[in-house]
C-alpha cells in the first residue's frame, strides 16, 4: 500500500510539473523596450518609430508569449535625466537605447547587463569593431550597437568649379586640403574684406584624429605634447591663419560661401535627396568625402553610434537578450536602417551589399561624387568617439586652451601643449 501511495505521489508531482511547465510557456511574459523620440543624429526624420514596432512584431511572432511595451515620447534632450529618475526606482526599461555620450555613465553607474556570459551566442565578428567597441566598459561589452554614423566632409561642388579646382579623392591629405582652402580664401567684392573661406568647422579634434593622436589613455594620462599632436595644433594654426582673423560661421557656408565643411553621413542622408536638400541647401551643388589625412595618420573618422543594452534590474533578463538581438543582431532589423534611419547599418555584411549600396545610391542626385562602396572603408577604418567619463569637461578645458594657441599662432606649440597638459593633469 505504501509502495502504491509512493508511485501514487511521485505521478502527481511529474502531472503538476508538466503543467506548470505548460502553464509557463503560455504565460505572457512582457518587457519593456525604452527609447527616445526622434534621430539620434538630429535630422528630420518621420519614421522614428517604424522601425521599432516592425522588430517587436517580428519578434513577437516568433514569441507568442512575449509581449513588448514600447515606452517613447521623451525627447532625447530629457532623456538620460528620465533614466537616471528610473534607476532609483529600479524600474529602467528591460531593453533601452544608449546613445555614444551616455554609455560610460550608465556603465559605470552600474545602469546595464554585464553581456559577457551571453557573448558566447553571437559571432562578434560580423559587426564593425569601431561601432562594437562603442558598448566596452573595462573590456566587458555592456551594449551592442544599432546603427552607426561617421564624420565625413562636405564639399561645396559649386565653389570648387567657380575656382577650376578638381573635387579631392577619398585619400587626399592635409597638404591637399591646405592647397585648395589657400586657393578658394578670398575678397570677391573687393571691398577688402574676406567673403570667401575655405573651410567652417574643421577642429583640432579632427586634425588630432585623423594625425593617429592619443588625446589621453585608459588610465586618464593626457599625451597633449606628443609629436602627432603638435603636428596637429601647428595645422591648426595655418588654416585658421588663412581668414586673417575673421570668423567663419554656419550661415557662410549655408549660403555656399566656404569650400569644406564637416558633418555627419546622417546629414548626407537626410539633406542629399529631394524634397530637404532644397530646403537645406538649395544654392549650390555639394557632396561628401573622406577627412584628409595626416602626416602620421589616415582618412579616418570617428564613429558615433546608438547601442541598445539590457537593464541590471530587469527580470527578465534571458527573454531581453533575445530582443537585444532582434534589434543589432537581426538582418531584417540591420537592412531597415537604411529605408528608414540615416545612419550606416554595424553590421558589415548588411552595410557593405549591393542592395544597400544600391538604395543608397538611389537616394543621392546623379551627379553625386561619393562612392558608397567607401563607406565599408570609413566604418572599418574608423574608431569610436572618445567619450570616457567627465570628457566633456575635460576637452572643454583643452578647448579652450588650444583656442588661445590656435588664435594668438604661438611659437612653441610644444611648450604650449606641455604647460596645458600639467594644468589640466595636476587638477
Amino acid at each position: 500500500m505504501k509502495q502504491i501511495t509512493k508511485i501514487g505521489l511521485a505521478f502527481a508531482i511529474v502531472i503538476s510539473a508538466l503543467i506548470f511547465v505548460n502553464y509557463q510557456s503560455h504565460k505572457t511574459i512582457t518587457i519593456t523596450f525604452g527609447m527616445f523620440a526622434g534621430s539620434n543624429w538630429d535630422v528630420p526624420n518621420g519614421n522614428c518609430y517604424q522601425i521599432y514596432e516592425n522588430a517587436i512584431a517580428r519578434f513577437e511572432k516568433k514569441y507568442p508569449n512575449v509581449k513588448v511595451e514600447l515606452i517613447s515620447g521623451i525627447t532625447k534632450d530629457d532623456y538620460v535625466e528620465w533614466i537616471l529618475e528610473k534607476s532609483l526606482q529600479q524600474d529602467i526599461p528591460d531593453v533601452f537605447m544608449v546613445p555614444s555620450e551616455s554609455f560610460d555613465m550608465f556603465a559605470q553607474t552600474g545602469l546595464l547587463l554585464n553581456l559577457e556570459s551571453y557573448m558566447n551566442e553571437i559571432n562578434e565578428n560580423v559587426f564593425y569593431q569601431s561601432s562594437l567597441k562603442a558598448g566596452q566598459y573595462k573590456d566587458c561589452q555592456y551594449a551592442l550597437p544599432f546603427e552607426s554614423v561617421p564624420t565625413l566632409m562636405y564639399v561645396n561642388k559649386t565653389l570648387l568649379e567657380q575656382e577650376n579646382i578638381d573635387f579631392p579623392v577619398n585619400t587626399w591629405t592635409w597638404s591637399d586640403f591646405y592647397t585648395i582652402c589657400e586657393q578658394v580664401t578670398k575678397d570677391t567684392d573687393g571691398d577688402g574684406y574676406l567673403d570667401q573661406f575655405g573651410v567652417y568647422g574643421y577642429d583640432w579634434l579632427l586634425a588630432a584624429h585623423s594625425n593617429n593622436c592619443e588625446i589621453m589613455d585608459e588610465n586618464g594620462n593626457l599625451h597633449l605634447n606628443s609629436t602627432e599632436m603638435v603636428e596637429s595644433i601647428d595645422f591648426m594654426k595655418k588654416l585658421v591663419a588663412l581668414n586673417q582673423n575673421i570668423e567663419v560661421n554656419s550661415q557662410d557656408f549655408d549660403e555656399g560661401k566656404v569650400a569644406f565643411c564637416p558633418m555627419k553621413f546622417s546629414e548626407y542622408r537626410a539633406y542629399k535627396p529631394y524634397p530637404w536638400r532644397v530646403k537645406k541647401y538649395s544654392n549650390f551643388e555639394w557632396d561628401a568625402l573622406m577627412l584628409p589625412a595626416g602626416t602620421h595618420g589616415d582618412n579616418t573618422s570617428q564613429i558615433n553610434t546608438l547601442s541598445m543594452g539590457i537593464s541590471r534590474f530587469s527580470s527578465n533578463k534571458e527573454i531581453a537578450w533575445e530582443f537585444l538581438k532582434e534589434l543589432t543582431y537581426s538582418e531584417e532589423c540591420q537592412n531597415e536602417i537604411i529605408t528608414l534611419s540615416q545612419g550606416v547599418p554595424v553590421l558589415q555584411n548588411v552595410a557593405s551589399s549591393k542592395e544597400t549600396m544600391d538604395l543608397l545610391s538611389d537616394d543621392s542626385p546623379g551627379d553625386s561624387n561619393f562612392q558608397f562602396i567607401m563607406l565599408d572603408e570609413v566604418m572599418k577604418q574608423g574608431t569610436p568617439m572618445d567619450l570616457f567619463t567627465q570628457y566633456d569637461e575635460i576637452i572643454s578645458q583643452i578647448d579652450a586652451e588650444i583656442y588661445r594657441i590656435v588664435i594668438n599662432h604661438s611659437d612653441n606649440t610644444l611648450m604650449e601643449l606641455t604647460d596645458i597638459q600639467q594644468k589640466i593633469q595636476t587638477k
